[in-house]
């Protein structure tokens, strides 16, 4: 599967991949600007055939549907908030169509 990561000031298209960290460190896959520190990581979980994304440090900041995000499903389309900012993930899982 395919994923695109879109934020307030970034976007990225990654490939293929099985596990993308998404966070406030430089050493991310896709860096977040925000006044707190975030390591989110998504996951392809072998066992249910799909993409999770996982809180690691259990930042209660992090939301999901206005509540504290800790572990979730990804479905077509996710949209993470954080807690008094303005910045915004939005996860799309694409499937793609064989040639």
């Amino acid at each position: 599967m395919d994923i695109m990561i879109t934020s307030k000031n970034n976007e990225k298209f990654y490939l293929d991949k099985n596990v993308i960290t998404v966070g406030t460190s430089p050493a991310c896959n896709f860096q977040l600007d925000l006044d707190f520190e975030v390591l989110l990581s998504i996951q392809y979980d072998f066992s249910i055939g799909n993409y999770v994304i996982l809180n690691t440090f259990s930042n209660k900041k992090v939301l999901f549907c206005n509540k504290p995000l800790s572990r979730l499903e990804l479905g077509s389309v996710n949209k993470i908030c954080f807690f008094n900012s303005d910045e915004f993930l939005k996860i799309r899982v694409l499937q793609r169509i064989p040639a």
